[in-house]
């Protein structure tokens, strides 16, 4: 069996890289050596068009390299970390949910018609798992499991050195696992999802919707609270919006970055601005905001939280059982709940999964923070590199 014995302690002899982490509202580039960001460019997208944001994300990372001191030709490849379906082996991106008008975007080659450096592509999920395979929480195991729970809930597997990807590429969909037979319809059409259940989106809807049905009289003063002393909340990200309640479309949200949480919270006080103090029914709560009210000991909060983290714990109890991993790595912004979400998780992945594989699994938290999909698309020219070109492009002239 083949280790894993990471790249950490041999970074100062690696090549530079590029990472560009694109999501549906925010891009990301960098240059790095290893984990260590040399330099780092980022900005929101809103959801353009594959013509308009290409250009944008060309000039991010030469603004990227123009900070770092390097040109392009002391790079040796540009990792693209992209939300999915997408097929890592041609770079082509097949239609994602949360970026319109991205359908069959053939994404590596329009990058190598730019920059003459190897170009890879893959599944954000899936840099993620490399990332913290080769630099973080991974290191030393064989079997690596990454899940991220954030707006949604996602994955990647690493199994002897090698990305599990799938007969689509779109393996390791973890947030589509059935947690709940009976339960509510997914987005994706499946129906008691893990992600419909313990996701920051799920939470937050959760959370709405008691409100809205009568039923979290003390939520919602405890929100009202919030805004009325807004200039005490430290993270301004939790405070409730009154952007209007639309069900599943509410948003986490467990912000990537500060400017992408000032941004949220100018819009609020924009709008507050407006319309004057919002009447109760008009409040939005997102999940930090339900996070901090179970903090405080809200009952309705602590049990929607409960709720989520039970959810959790039997999608691990699942991974457990169909992998027999090394390790569980657990990363996005709703594990930054720490205990009373994991607590109650790792109670049911004591009562219900087998000793052996439950043994063998370590479940630990995510080392690399909000760069890891940065460090994972850059860990993408490192990996696939040592393997030859495959999934990559050398560029044309």
């Amino acid at each position: 069996m083949q280790q894993n014995t990471g790249l950490a302690d041999d970074t100062a002899n690696l090549p530079l890289v590029v990472g560009v982490d694109l999501g549906g509202t925010q891009l990301r580039t960098a240059v790095l050596r290893g984990p260590t960001l040399l330099s780092r460019v980022g900005m929101l997208t809103g959801h353009p068009a594959p013509e308009r944001i290409l250009p944008v994300i060309f000039k991010a990372i030469e603004q990227t390299l123009a900070e770092a001191n390097v040109s392009i030709d002391a790079i040796a490849g540009i990792g693209i970390a992209a939300p999915g379906p997408l097929d890592h082996r041609t770079g082509i991106v097949y239609d994602p949910p949360n970026m319109p008008g991205w359908n069959r975007v053939p994404l590596r080659d329009l990058f190598a018609e730019r920059f003459h450096v190897p170009i890879y592509v893959e599944n954000d999920a899936n840099t993620c798992c490399l990332g913290e395979y080769m630099f973080g929480a991974g290191r030393g195991y064989n079997t690596v499991v990454y899940m991220t729970i954030s707006t949604g809930i996602g994955g990647g597997v690493i199994i002897n050195g090698d990305i599990m990807e799938g007969a689509s590429g779109i393996a390791a969909e973890f947030g589509h696992m059935t947690i709940d037979r009976h339960g509510e319809r997914c987005n994706c059409g499946n129906t008691g999802c893990l992600e419909h259940i313990a996701s920051g989106t799920a939470i937050a809807r959760h959370a709405n919707e008691v409100i809205h049905a009568g039923e979290g009289a003390e939520l919602l003063n405890f929100a009202r609270t919030m805004l009325q002393h807004s200039d005490t909340v430290t993270n301004q990200s939790a405070l409730p919006t009154t952007l209007g309640y639309e069900g599943d479309t509410v948003e986490l949200l467990f912000p990537p970055s500060a400017a992408h949480a000032s941004e949220q919270v100018q819009e609020m006080q924009k709008i507050q601005a407006e319309q004057g103090t919002p009447p109760e029914d008009e409040l939005v709560v997102n999940a930090r905001t339900v996070a901090l009210a179970a903090e405080a000991g809200v009952p309705v909060a602590r049990a929607i939280v409960q709720d989520a983290a039970e959810a959790l714990g039997i999608g691990l109890v699942n991974i457990i059982h169909l992998f027999n991993p090394d390790v569980i790595i657990l990363g996005g912004g709703v594990t930054q709940m720490g205990p009373m979400l994991m607590e109650p998780a790792l109670h049911v992945v004591q009562e219900r999964a087998m000793r052996v594989p439950r043994e063998a699994a370590h479940i630990v938290l995510a080392q690399l923070g909000h760069n890891v999909g940065l460090v994972g698309a850059g860990a993408l020219i490192y990996h696939y590199g040592k393997r030859g070109k495959h999934g990559g492009s050398e560029g044309t002239a």
